[in-house]
């Protein structure tokens, strides 16, 4: 704990005063609120009316307290225990939207029901998961979501197609404010108010907006619902319509690949000595955030996932104490029982949602294109993203050819998002044929280092294992190949095998000749314990034998 509080202000296990965990509950909770435009969205594709959109929010903001508990508190296995809100999160939008138009409320509940099941069925099994469903299919399920969404905003802020979007000029003129004032807050804020770009995009657009219609003399802002208290059931689970459920796995693989990624980078935040994941942490995190959406779909309301922002938040801040989670989960709990709140929300335009919706789709966007971009790519893996991504976006530029295919066919298909990932798994497991992670080759100091470095790089991009690895990899054999001359015995040659598994690259060199020299040296004195010095460097922790036969074997593990 000494080196974390070296880090942070306030680490994982301190006890903040009162003040300080109060404004910094405040805080997460006030970027977490944003994201509450995504239920509303559902809420109006549904046709609900004001009373039950209030009464929808108050469930909403239940579901955040809850979720959010569930992550920070670590109970029997479930919770990573870090500062980690849920939130509603974008991926549901796209399967809730078309759930709730064709079946309601009750069709959003039952089929957030299912997809909460079946992440904390692929939480249980996040390790033998990645080799079927790798990294970058998962970036490629987190960029379509991007361009659903930011289509989506798009529409809303125009009044494009279906959905309310601004019926006047002052609709649309606080829609683009809000959008202008998120991005100038967001690129040219302090490190305190960036956080709170979509906020104050909100609060700008949104008085604009009612401004502008003042003015004017048709002012149009929707009234405060009654002051009554949180209903449940508001809506029961109505579990018709299968077809829509591929979209909300869909939906639930994307959660499964962004909770994965914002544990382990809190991780990272919390330890500075961190050098690889802790996978029971990511499994107990990911659980938890399955969790949350289960108890979101039995509350009847969308989906829920980790915060991203609000780990940036904690870093920025230096306050990463778990109990500012749960003060964060306890005031949603309190604010949902208090009647009245949902009015705050249902007072925002819909072109100013819209605009807020669009802004967060680049950064959706941007992850996913990073998620990809982690990965060496071949032409197998090149093909298996290239042709999933043009075939999933050919389901809304040509319609016409999916509204012609067979009636069961196109119900399991039932977006663009469920058509790409599908073929991405399809392309992704044919190409795993004849594609072991393992590879094996012999050299001998003639072939000079470069060449074990060479071998490396090219099973690595085979294999579509992490750049970063296979660059840490790639230098420590080449300090080995400077080395290996003055190891190994005359006439004899250097046996190296390597082994991807999704989490780490391992390496087993062996040869027969002498150990690997210890303790530094200068380079004028011993170049050979210099590059030995090099390669511990870079490599991190070795595993040094002598194997039955004699034969030296030095083991390398890489993970990130």
């Amino acid at each position: 704990m000494g080196e974390r509080a070296a880090s942070a202000s306030w680490p994982l296990d301190s006890r903040p005063p009162w003040p300080t965990l109060l404004g910094a509950a405040l805080q997460h909770a006030a970027i977490m609120s944003v994201t509450l435009v995504f239920p509303l969205l559902v809420a109006d594709a549904a046709g609900a009316d004001e009373a039950t959109r209030a009464r929808y929010l108050d469930l909403c903001m239940l579901a955040l307290g809850l979720a959010t508990l569930a992550q920070a508190w670590g109970w029997r296995g479930i919770g990573s225990g870090f500062l980690i809100p849920a939130v509603f999160t974008a991926a549901y939008v796209p399967p809730a939207l078309v759930a709730a138009r064709v079946g309601g409320l009750g069709a959003v509940a039952a089929m957030t029901i299912a997809a909460g099941a079946m992440e904390i069925l692929l939480a249980t099994q996040i390790r033998r998961l990645r080799a079927w469903v790798p990294a970058e299919v998962m970036g490629l399920v987190v960029l379509l979501i991007g361009v659903i969404l930011g289509l989506l905003g798009f529409r809303l802020m125009l009044g494009i197609g279906r959905g309310a979007g601004p019926d006047s000029p002052a609709a649309l003129a606080g829609g683009l404010l809000a959008l202008a004032v998120v991005l100038g807050v967001s690129v040219w804020g302090g490190a305190r108010l960036r956080p709170l770009a979509a906020l104050c995009g909100l609060v700008a657009g949104t008085a604009l907006t009612f401004l502008l219609e003042g003015a004017g003399g048709h002012a149009t802002a929707p009234a405060v619902p009654d002051w009554a208290p949180i209903t449940w059931p508001l809506v029961l689970p109505a579990a018709g319509e299968w077809t829509l459920l591929p979209g909300f796995l869909m939906g639930a693989l994307a959660c499964l690949a962004r909770a994965s990624g914002d544990i382990v980078t809190a991780q990272r935040a919390n330890d500075p000595r961190w050098t690889a994941p802790d996978m029971e942490s990511v499994r107990r995190g990911t659980l938890a955030d399955g969790v949350g959406t289960l108890l979101a779909g039995l509350l009847g309301v969308p989906g829920l996932n980790t915060y991203s922002a609000s780990i940036g938040l904690s870093v920025a801040t230096r306050i990463l104490a778990r109990r500012v989670a749960v003060a964060v989960g306890l005031f949603w709990c309190a604010l949902a029982l208090l009647p009245g709140t949902a009015g705050l929300v249902l007072a925002i335009p819909r072109s100013v949602l819209g605009a807020i919706l669009l802004f967060s789709a680049a950064f959706v966007v941007s992850a996913g294109m990073g998620i990809v971009a982690q990965r060496l790519l071949d032409a197998r893996r090149t093909a298996t993203i290239g042709l999933a991504l043009i075939l999933g976006l050919s389901y809304d530029l040509v319609p016409q050819f999916y509204a012609r295919m067979p009636e069961w066919l196109g119900g399991v298909i039932g977006s663009s998002l469920v058509l790409a990932l599908v073929t991405a798994l399809i392309l992704n497991a044919l190409f795993r044929i004849g594609t072991a992670p393992r590879a094996a080759t012999r050299w001998v100091p003639a072939e000079g280092a470069g060449a074990l470095s060479a071998f490396i790089t090219e099973e690595g991009r085979r294999w579509g294992a992490l750049a970063a690895l296979v660059e840490r990899a790639a230098d420590a054999l080449e300090e080995f190949g400077h080395a290996a001359p003055d190891l190994l015995d005359p006439g004899t040659s250097l046996e190296v095998e390597a082994r991807w598994d999704e989490l780490a690259l391992e390496i087993r060199l062996s040869w027969a000749g002498r150990m690997l020299p210890a303790g530094a040296a200068a380079p004028e004195e011993d170049p050979v314990a210099l590059a030995v010095a090099i390669l511990r460097f870079r490599a991190g922790p070795m595993r040094e034998t002598t194997r039955a036969d004699g034969r030296r074997e030095l083991r390398l593990r890489f993970e990130g």
